[in-house]
């Protein structure tokens, strides 16, 4: 992906920009032309030969300006900020559907409050580049050149002093935007800074109550909101400094003219409307150096977040083309050979090899760490395994479409997301396709139909905001629930069921054994009991497979397994 410029993003909608700016530029000409009206009313006023009906036509031609001007200022309007507002929306779009096609690996790295400042933070602050900083930069250069110009026409000796002030004006404005573009993206960092407290606290709620942490997070709060307020009150520093020193250049314009033309008006060199003209330019003067400097600000911003944007959108995803990758209709054949995976240069699993049989029932069991969910990651390539090492049907899994194992293997992690929204769009994941009797099916294979008949609304019952309503075993069920409607190939439980009680777990294998009969069924369970039944048992230890077998192959054998099961069947 190229790296994107405020120019690229403007191109984009250049027609809408270039018709509002024609609007803007008749309301500047417009505006402009309303001082050498003034000029023509005040010469008529003070020489001889002057009528009424000369005063009353130059107020007509000031009436129909005034109109017209309303009228364009309506178009700047519709076609400036709406194409920003396009903008906005493309960029926010674009950007989240990058985030979505990104590796697991880049978001262990992030904090989620940082990418929401970027998803809503920065890109307002671009929106307001593209449309208001873009329309005040065209209206100040645009007034600056055709009032220079009108002032010439009229005096250019007066002129020339008046433009005494501005070669300081351009080199300030130079010097403070860097400073104005560094500091404001100190500003936007902490800002990030400040979101992700808040919702690291927000989300933990739960465990922030139970340890009575509401004063320790309420100080790491203020110490983030200190930060960014810091950051603010340098930038605030600049801009104070920056503006009165540009309103100072302007007021020193005017009085140069007030002197020099003063003096020339009295000594008859110009006339009075000549005066009068020039003196209302020097006022209009005014705004467009203001806005120079207020535009530099904006764009300076914008340029700060764009850089932000710029850093994610310039991560490479995953390609999604896939050369000799083929499309694999998923049976369930599982085969490790001789598998051997480090992570961050520690060696988590050593030499694995095992054949899972189609339609088999494998529970995984072993000590913490001992590399069991790896080798899933592996397999669903969230990590990408060693070549030749994983095989899927007879088929290296590195050979196969990424689109395809996410269809025929389904791996649900111990902890659950649950979204914001209803109990039934949680189960069918937004998906309009299921029928209300497949998500009731779902929750009484998951044995949680029951539970949320009881809820306020049954199935239409909302759950809040990531499932804080709900028990940690009902969030469990509510995920397992969402992948049996997938009716995967394979299903991988990754200690889906710590949170449930022994009773209700067997009630869950049991329905599941049922309900996967002919399909692929594999569970990681450190409840060693909870897996007894099931066709096969792999043991690791240390990253390695210890015993394979059958329970009671296993049992016979009087190995960790044996020990496991009979310490936890008599506790």
């Amino acid at each position: 992906m190229k790296k994107k410029t405020l120019f690229s993003l403007l191109l984009k909608y250049k027609y809408s920009f270039l018709a509002g700016l024609l609007a803007l530029s008749l309301v500047d000409i417009c505006q402009l032309s309303i001082p050498l009206i003034i000029q023509k009313v005040v010469d008529a006023l003070t020489l001889e030969g002057a009528g009424v009906g000369d005063i009353s036509k130059y107020g007509l031609i000031l009436l129909f300006i005034a109109f017209a001007m309303s009228v364009f200022r309506f178009f700047w309007r519709y076609f400036i900020m709406g194409a920003a507002r396009r903008i906005e929306q493309s960029l926010r779009n674009e950007f989240f559907s990058h985030l979505q096609s990104l590796h697991f690996d880049f978001f262990s790295q992030r904090k989620v409050g940082d990418l929401m400042a970027h998803t809503v933070n920065d890109i307002e602050t671009l929106k307001f580049a593209c449309g208001l900083g873009i329309l005040i930069a065209y209206d100040g250069i645009f007034l600056l050149v055709f009032i220079f110009g009108a002032m010439l026409y009229i005096s250019p000796e007066l002129t020339l002093y008046a433009f005494i002030p501005f070669p300081i004006l351009g080199f300030l404005i130079l010097k403070f935007g860097r400073m104005i573009e560094q500091r404001f993206q100190k500003v936007q960092d902490a800002f990030s800074g400040l979101t992700e407290s808040a919702r690291a606290s927000i989300s933990g709620i739960k465990v922030v109550k139970a340890y009575v942490r509401e004063g320790e997070e309420v100080k790491d709060f203020e110490s983030s909101s200190a930060a960014y307020l810091d950051r603010n009150l340098r930038l605030i520093r600049i801009w104070g400094v920056y503006q009165p020193v540009i309103t100072y250049l302007a007021a020193l314009a005017t009085v140069i003219f007030l002197w020099l033309g003063g003096i020339d008006t009295i000594t008859l060199n110009i006339t009075l409307g000549d005066f009068a003209a020039v003196l209302l330019y020097l006022t209009m003067l005014a705004w467009p150096m203001m806005a120079m400097g207020w535009a530099v600000d904006i764009i300076k911003r914008g340029n700060a977040s764009l850089n932000r944007i710029n850093e994610i959108l310039l991560v490479t995803p995953p390609s999604p083309a896939e050369p000799g990758a083929v499309d694999l209709k998923i049976e369930g054949t599982i085969e490790l050979k001789d598998l051997s995976f480090s992570y961050h240069g520690a060696r988590v699993l050593k030499n694995v090899s095992l054949r899972i049989p189609a339609g088999a029932a494998v529970g995984f069991t072993g000590a913490t760490g001992s590399g069991k969910s790896t080798i899933f990651q592996l397999l669903t390539r969230v990590e990408e395994p060693p070549e030749n090492t994983i095989f899927v049907d007879g088929v290296d899994v590195r050979k196969i479409k990424r689109d395809s194992l996410s269809e025929g293997i389904v791996y649900v992690p111990q902890e659950t997301t649950v979204f914001s929204g209803t109990v039934r769009d949680n189960i069918s994941f937004m998906n309009p396709g299921l029928t209300e009797s497949d998500v009731e099916s779902a929750a009484r294979v998951a044995e949680i139909y029951d539970e949320i008949m009881d809820f306020p609304g049954g199935f239409d019952a909302r759950v809040g905001e990531r499932g804080l309503s709900l028990s940690g075993g009902q969030r469990q069920r509510i995920g397992l629930a969402r992948a049996v409607l997938l009716k995967p190939g394979v299903l991988i439980l990754d200690d889906v069921f710590s949170s449930l009680d022994l009773k209700t777990e067997s009630m869950v294998l049991r329905n599941l054994r049922k309900e996967m009969k002919g399909r692929t069924l594999i569970a990681i369970s450190s409840r060693v009991p909870s897996i007894s039944g099931f066709d096969y048992i792999a043991v690791f230890d240390n990253g390695r497979l210890v015993e394979y077998g059958s329970h009671s192959e296993l049992m016979f054998e009087n190995g960790i397994y044996a020990g496991l099961y009979k310490i936890q069947s008599f506790a």
